[in-house]
């Protein structure tokens, strides 16, 4: 851990205001004319969305994003008259989160291939960065972070998704020892920590997102990307103090008259309204020039022409969308807007019936008394005085019938027609009206997966990005080293870098462990064999050793693969069945099985240890003859291969990867 120790106040809010001054970069002219025309880039993007566009029905996106988290939270407007029913049913977001329920049974991780130049498969080093990934998951919470932009696609049609990679600066304080309850004159030790790095994905909304050309569908090929977000003055100046230019972004906008278009050369220009004390944030790329800028209140950070800090050609934002509105339109179209107008109509229905319902058991009346009366006076148990009878009665006959049988029955066409259309009340843990048999369930349930071929595939997409934009940067930035010690054999600095440690099946063994294991010096393939023997006696399980060479792996030219292929999770029902049937299947046509295989098999599906779930069979002895049998399917000798390390000193892997 780097500590950097810093003279601060105990609390930010013992801090004094210091009156601003406006100051301004001493900018050169051709600095001057580069803010301009970025400007104009920015100004122009911010204009081209917010126009109506036909693909909204004519909205603004913000008015169209706004609309889908309304109907996502099921907002309800204020009345405006008291007699006004403002009512809506909650069935969009109920099918909603019943597709998105549906998606939480599969599993969507990724299949990571690694090939050389020579177009050689190299199976251990994509296994390596499938643990890595997987841990570094973990350490994002990237479990819940899935659900919410699969919710995200679904409410808004478009997500985005951000790869950073995060150095954060943490303070700690602590008071000094023997503390005993003082108010005051208590020293407290303050210092800033620079924690361990790490990936992390972050969801941006669509509000902070602005795109180059809105008539590119794949965000690959927009001609340059920027995203816009505020936070507070005390917040950015942690993480971008350090900066030369930090010292010219000011805490409120300052008073500018002259030519609009100079606005940001002039430290005087925001592209949205922004708080006193609040700085506006603008990470630019521009793909097609390899370039990136960091503009903090019109400032920016970074020199000019500045290129992309990771070493991958792409955006590091990536963008999926639900269903595509056209192939030359970037934004997608959400689940809720396309089927908002048969809810909004069921709703107005039911609204209706509603008041219906009411007029039934309060019908309007006619006054024929002469007399002031109130509608205190038809409450159950009233007694009035001074009423003849006849002098109240209903307007009509038909006011007091309520929901007609024609109306109930449009109501349960809509309910139909939106099931069909969404997914039925089986598939969303509801029950179908009448009496339904168990093939129509069925039946039901499979017409609903079919209509979730796209989320399906759309969901598999953004995974497959996802993990990209994670596997370059875990390339870039996980094998640093995190620290260094003095190897006293060799008497020099040997660095040393994160390990990963994963449970897995091991192949023949059992339920055991993988570890990847980054080194400058990569053992030999029987080093390695002696080092898992000595760690499956220390952990009492199989062990696996991935050893890495970083500074090879940095050079080496590889390929990679990222698929991913929607399946059940492995532990679920429908895997169960699928295993059964397959071996049912084998059985049926007479195929020889691996009783070995099958075990470990068996165990995996049913999420339990081989090594515990079976007992070990024992080889027969020798015949008396002298003559040993051959092995059979249960006496197969298992024969362990070393794991080879992508290293130098081996030639066999340096071939290879290089």
């Amino acid at each position: 851990m780097n500590q950097a120790e810093a003279t601060i106040k105990p609390s930010v809010l013992m801090e004094e205001p210091v009156k601003e001054v406006f100051n301004v970069p001493d900018y050169e002219d051709e600095e001057r004319k580069y803010l301009t025309k970025l400007q104009q880039r920015l100004e122009r993007a911010k204009m081209l969305r917010e126009q109506p566009h036909s693909e909204f029905d004519d909205m603004t996106y913000q008015q169209y994003w706004q609309k889908n988290e309304d109907l996502a939270n099921v907002k309800i407007k204020p009345k405006l008259n008291k007699q006004d029913i403002q009512f809506q049913s909650g069935t969009l977001r109920t099918k909603l989160f019943a597709f998105l329920s549906s998606l939480q049974g599969l599993n969507l991780s990724g299949d990571i291939l690694a090939f050389n130049k020579n177009d050689i498969l190299l199976n251990n080093l994509g296994n390596a960065m499938e643990d890595i990934i997987e841990k570094t998951d973990e350490l994002d919470e990237d479990e819940e972070k899935k659900l919410l932009r699969q919710y995200e696609l679904l409410k808004h049609g478009t997500v985005f998704i951000e790869e950073i990679w995060e150095d954060k600066w943490i303070t700690e304080k602590a008071p000094v020892k023997n503390y005993d309850g003082r108010f005051r004159n208590v020293k407290i030790k303050t210092k800033k920590v620079k924690s361990m790095g790490r990936p992390v994905r972050n969801i941006i909304s669509g509000l902070s997102v602005y795109l180059g050309d809105l008539r590119k569908y794949l965000i690959s090929e927009q001609p340059y990307i920027f995203t816009a977000e505020t936070i507070r003055y005390d917040e950015a100046e942690k993480i971008y103090g350090e900066f030369e230019n930090w010292k010219f972004v000011s805490k409120n906008l300052k008073p500018f008259s002259g030519d609009s278009d100079k606005a940001m050369s002039s430290n005087a220009w925001r592209l949205m309204d922004t708080k006193e004390n609040y700085v506006e944030i603008i990470r630019y790329q521009d793909k097609p020039n390899s370039e990136y800028q960091i503009i903090l209140n019109a400032v920016p950070m970074l020199p000019l022409g500045f290129p992309f800090p990771w070493e991958y050609d792409e955006y590091n934002i990536t963008q999926q969308n639900f269903k595509p509105i056209r192939h030359d339109f970037a934004y997608g179209k959400s689940f809720l807007f396309e089927n908002k107008n048969l809810i909004q109509l069921l709703d107005e229905m039911m609204k209706l019936g509603l008041q219906k319902t009411q007029k039934s058991f309060i019908p309007p009346y006619i006054n024929t008394s002469g007399k002031v009366i109130t509608s205190q006076a038809l409450m159950a148990g009233k007694i009035n005085m001074g009423i003849q009878p006849g002098q109240l009665v209903p307007v009509n006959a038909t006011e007091a019938q309520g929901v007609t049988n024609g109306e109930f029955n449009m109501i349960q066409e809509l309910i139909r027609t939106i099931d069909l259309q969404t997914a039925s009340q089986t598939f969303s843990g509801g029950s179908e009206g009448g009496d339904v048999t168990a093939t129509q369930i069925v039946e039901l349930q499979r017409q609903a997966k079919i209509m979730m071929g796209v989320l399906i595939t759309t969901a598999s997409l953004m995974e497959k990005k996802v993990i990209m934009l994670r596997l370059m940067n875990c390339l870039k930035r996980w094998f640093d080293p995190i620290d260094s010690t003095i190897d006293k054999v060799r008497g020099e600095l040997r660095n040393l870098y994160r390990t990963v440690t994963k449970q897995t099946n091991v192949e023949g063994e059992g339920a055991g462990v993988r570890m990847v294991i980054p080194t400058e010096e990569v053992p030999t393939p029987e080093e390695l064999m002696q080092t898992e023997e000595q760690a499956k006696g220390n952990l009492g399980m199989p062990v696996r050793i991935i050893a890495l060479n970083p500074k090879e792996l940095a050079k080496a030219k590889l390929t990679w693969v990222v698929s991913v292929n929607a399946r059940e999770k492995k532990s679920s029902e429908l895997s169960k069945l699928m295993f059964r049937a397959e071996v049912q299947d084998a059985m049926a046509l007479g195929l020889p099985i691996n009783p070995n295989f099958m075990r470990e098999r068996f165990a995996e599906v049913w999420n339990e240890d081989a090594s515990k779930m079976f007992e070990q069979v024992e080889a027969p002895a020798p015949a008396a003859s002298g003559v040993t049998p051959p092995p059979g399917p249960e006496t197969t000798p298992t024969i362990k291969r070393p794991t080879v390390g992508v290293g130098k000193q081996n030639p066999a892997a340096e071939a290879t990867i290089m």
